[in-house]
């Protein structure tokens, strides 16, 4: 069966004709032909964010100096803690422009929170990349039922309820799930073809209701193939993923009908994949994800280190579209023991693969950037100690968990995934 191309492809193919002069005003482009035409568009709007954040960021001014010739792939890095440490002097506008401000904690840490500002253009911006890329499983006038953060009016679920709303969708925006019971009601009520949600919610919640979405969107936490699994089966549903960043202004990527990968939107991020060393690596590598917001004015970052594991895929897409597409595993490895590495995702993958595992949280003790012992928060089926036996030693097997497991039995009702991007707990 043919698959239909990622509607990001037209999407992007539409602004090449609008946004730039190289192209014919009466050109009209139905799909793109070919990378030449992104990475001649990427190469003019990396060369102007560059320009511009030099001459009205004053990070930026400061940190490019005279560095701002060198090749692209020799300009310093930005980091967290410079959004931390800096951000209102990312701004290149009057923050009488400013139309939110989100602050972010870090996990795991006594670090400042770093602050993400948006112009009322940028949460535009963002909107109609939710518009777009939610046709790829959403009809027109069907039911969505969103539960990511609300109700503010400029949240993430308002403004997805925007974005369906152009395309005719009866919209619900629980917000993040407090109540799993109160969510299960909401579903059943309202009866929605498409929910968006975070993976861990999604799965506590899948096959409990009676009505079955068709699609669900999973966003803003990483999914990895077991807990999609959980989902599709209990819910006979087709999952999507979505990954993206508040500091992206929250859309970055998203599946195609092939889910093999998300598809980037090219035309507003730049991505690259460095080692641990910044060295940037071929398609195909994993490594961090490094990020620059070409066409956000406003507040530019410019390769952005994400703390994020992942790599860009090679070959075109099963859907024929040229666009780049990134596979995601979530926050990069720690030093494992034995030496090796340790992936949250692989332990995340392991537990949602157990048909007995109900939920769970770990939490990771290090020794120095070491793992030294591994707690395990954990509800199971029937609440039998049997179950959370298997599941250590099934959690053995994972590359990199230390040998120190412990593990504690708890109600599935006294452990809640009630804030966007997984890490290790503490």
């Amino acid at each position: 069966m043919k698959i239909s191309i990622t509607p990001l492809d037209p999407w992007i193919a539409g602004r090449l004709v609008k946004e730039f002069p190289w192209y014919a005003a009466a050109e009209k482009k139905a799909r793109i032909k070919d990378r030449s035409e992104i990475e001649r568009a990427q190469k003019y709007l990396l060369s102007r964010i560059i320009e511009h954040a030099s001459l009205y960021s004053p990070f930026y001014r400061n940190r490019l100096g005279n560095v701002k010739d060198l090749p692209f792939s020799e300009l310093p890095f930005t980091f967290p803690s410079d959004l931390a440490e800096s951000g209102l002097r990312f701004l290149t506008v009057s923050q009488s422009e400013i139309r939110r401000i989100v602050t972010l904690s870090t996990s795991g840490t006594s670090a400042p929170p770093k602050r993400v500002f948006f112009t009322s253009e940028d949460l535009k911006a963002t909107e109609d990349f939710f518009m777009c890329g939610m046709t790829t499983f959403t009809p027109p006038e069907s039911k969505v039922a969103i539960f990511m953060e609300g109700p503010s009016p400029d949240s993430i679920g308002q403004i997805l309820k925007r974005a369906s709303k152009r395309l005719g969708c009866e919209t619900l925006v629980f917000g993040l799930i407090h109540d799993y019971a109160d969510a299960i009601l909401a579903i059943d009520d309202f009866r929605p073809l498409v929910v968006v949600g975070l993976s861990a919610q999604m799965a506590r919640i899948a096959g409990k209701t009676e009505h079955k979405p068709d699609f669900v969107l999973l966003s803003a936490d990483m999914a990895p193939a077991s807990i999609r699994r959980r989902i599709e089966n209990l819910w006979e549903c087709i999952t999507f993923n979505h990954y993206g960043l508040t500091e992206t202004g929250w859309g970055c990527a998203v599946e195609c009908r092939a889910r093999q990968g998300c598809h980037v939107k090219e035309l507003d991020l730049y991505v690259e994949i460095v080692d641990e060393n910044g060295r940037v690596l071929p398609d195909g590598e994993w490594g961090e994800i490094v990020i620059t917001t070409i066409n956000r004015m406003s507040f530019p970052l410019i390769r952005y280190r994400t703390g994020d594991e992942g790599r860009i895929l090679q070959d075109i897409c099963p859907c024929g579209s040229p666009l780049k597409r990134i596979e995601v595993l979530g926050r990069l490895p720690k030093k494992g023991a034995g030496g090796g590495s340790l992936r949250l995702y692989d332990v995340e993958d392991a537990l949602w693969g157990l048909p007995w595992v109900e939920d769970f949280k770990v939490f990771l003790e290090c020794a120095g950037d070491i793992p030294e012992r591994l707690f395990l928060t954990i509800a199971v089926a029937e609440g039998k100690q049997e179950y959370v036996e298997k599941s250590v030693d099934v959690l053995r097997q994972v590359p990199g968990v230390p040998s120190n497991i412990i593990a504690k039995k708890v109600s599935l009702s006294s452990i809640r995934h009630q804030s966007p991007k997984m890490d290790w707990e503490g």
